[in-house]
């Protein structure tokens, strides 16, 4: 009589626990399967050695890996974006210490998909993920409302006139957001409206923040944003050594989209 394999009878039982649950934790997990943490741990990190599980920056959840979950009718862009961007963004955020977010449009919004905050010195909101920052006051919204296509751009404008928000009205000003989106293209990145969001850390500091396009062969895929207490660095800084380095970034993912 043939016997089954313990180990691998667990392993496909968090597999599926992470399938039915995802995004989920590593208490959840415990909740979900009965296995003790410890276990636990050494079954998701030799899925994850193997490419079949994906445990995000942004909140620690484990998710399926997208290699394994493409072929899957809800399978979520969002969650490929940013199981590509992981590495990319880690190694940038060590580079330059202040936190990167990644952000894909959610209808009249952006939404941030993945994010090295919970890993950065810098103290602001580390509960992002999900958190959709409007397109005419943030860095993300900005950079990609500039270097999207025309016709996607004019019909982004129109539904934020015939929403009556805040947001709604500002578009309208024709004169003031023809010559924000030319500054975001001039200068290759958008630029977060600090005061609109009002205090951002617990240290009472504004935030200050910048976004780039990541391209793929229709256009804008995401947006990549780097994070920083306002007054930390100067404008000159920004374009001669941080822009640069968040745009080769940028580059990467892109190419790595295009695959």
């Amino acid at each position: 009589m043939v016997k089954s394999i313990d180990s691998l009878a667990r392993g496909l039982h968090v597999v599926e626990a992470i399938r039915q649950h995802s995004p989920v934790s590593l208490a959840e997990l415990h909740h979900q399967t009965g296995i003790s943490k410890a276990t636990l741990l050494r079954v998701l990190k030799t899925l994850q050695e193997a490419g079949w599980v994906y445990r995000a920056l942004g909140d620690s959840c484990y998710r399926l890996s997208f290699t394994l979950n493409r072929n899957l009718a809800d399978n979520d862009p969002g969650e490929q974006l940013a199981e590509l961007a992981a590495p990319i963004i880690q190694e940038l955020q060590s580079e330059l210490r202040w936190p990167v977010d990644i952000a894909m449009r959610d209808g009249l919004a952006m939404k941030i998909v993945e994010s090295t905050r919970l890993h950065s010195v810098f103290i602001l909101n580390r509960q992002v993920m999900g958190y959709r920052p409007p397109f005419l006051m943030s860095g993300n919204g900005r950079a990609y409302l500039a270097f999207c296509p025309e016709e996607e751009r004019r019909s982004i404008i129109n539904a934020l006139k015939a929403s009556k928000t805040k947001e709604g009205r500002l578009a309208c000003d024709t004169v003031w957001l023809q010559q924000l989106l030319e500054q975001t293209r001039r200068q290759g990145y958008g630029e977060r409206e600090s005061s609109y969001f009002g205090v951002g850390t617990t240290e009472g500091e504004q935030i200050a923040a910048i976004a780039v396009p990541v391209m793929d062969k229709q256009g804008v895929k995401a947006t990549l944003a780097l994070s920083w207490p306002q007054g930390t660095l100067s404008k000159d800084q920004i374009d001669q050594h941080y822009y640069p380095l968040l745009r080769g970034a940028a580059e990467r993912l892109s190419k790595l989209l295009d695959k």
